[in-house]
């Protein structure tokens, strides 16, 4: 093979690689509407973070969610693991936590540090409403919304939505979304997917998940059934260091929602 032939299978891959690995932050907009909405209302939800790092501060992340104007913060799940350390993913609880009402529930990998009770303790204290397997009514730009948090399928038989007002379930597992799609939910945000880990853009939505195996029906995207509605993020963890499975044509994403 001629030397310039291999130069341009060379840079031809390189530049495959780099937009297959890209890691860039993503920005993923929905527009929800209700009848029980009446003025907007602008949700930013983050998932999977794992601590990862986006800029001293958590910059990146800071700057995207003020710039869309965001009325509240919901953490739905995996904010800290077991392998990552923790200070990236306190960083930006410090930030958002003071200017936003910020809700959490935790996900399967909070589970597996065994530090569940620390992880809610300490989020309370930084101003974060932590809901385990309840319900949470708040007002924003007039308008009633219901905050749910539910740790597993089974807990959601147990929480009641009032009538009349829209409600979102912070609930971390997308598989479960035929159980929950029966309940009185409007709107369930979840994530521990991953985007599927590896994607083939406009074929494949992802080729595997956790709990849910090879091409995971809920990998990533909208979804609705039984007239509920489901947003799957992506998730923010970007592993730079290549020690786990990497992300193909996957880029971490941070979910903005407006409710109208």
């Amino acid at each position: 093979m001629k030397p310039k032939t291999k130069l341009a299978i060379a840079c031809t891959a390189a530049v495959f690689a780099g937009i297959a690995c890209n890691l860039s932050l993503k920005t993923v907009h929905y527009d929800i509407e209700s009848e029980k909405i009446t003025a907007p209302v602008k949700i930013a939800f983050l998932s999977d973070v794992h601590n990862s790092f986006y800029g001293k501060g958590q910059s990146e992340l800071i700057t995207e969610i003020g710039n869309y104007g965001a009325d509240i913060v919901l953490f739905g799940g995996d904010l800290f693991d077991e392998h990552n350390g923790e200070e990236n993913s306190w960083a930006l609880v410090d930030a958002l936590a003071g200017v936003y009402p910020c809700f959490y529930t935790i996900g399967n990998h909070e589970m597996k540090t065994k530090k569940t009770l620390f992880y809610k303790d300490e989020m309370a204290k930084h101003g974060v409403t932590v809901l385990e397997n309840e319900v949470s009514v708040i007002e924003i730009n007039g308008q009633k919304i219901c905050i749910c948090g539910t740790e597993n399928r089974w807990n959601a038989d147990g929480v009641s939505v009032p009538d009349g007002v829209f409600s979102i379930d912070l609930h971390h597992y997308p598989e479960d979304f035929s159980v929950l799609s029966e309940k009185d939910f409007d709107l369930i945000l979840a994530g521990h997917a991953h985007g599927g880990q590896w994607r083939i853009p406009y074929l494949i939505n992802g080729v595997f998940a956790p709990d849910e195996g090879f091409f995971p029906e809920y990998a990533g995207g909208y979804y609705r059934k039984n007239g509920t509605e489901m947003i799957v993020s992506r998730g923010l963890y970007r592993n730079l260091s290549c020690l786990f499975i990497p992300r193909i044509f996957n880029r971490p994403e941070l979910v903005f929602i407006t409710l109208t």
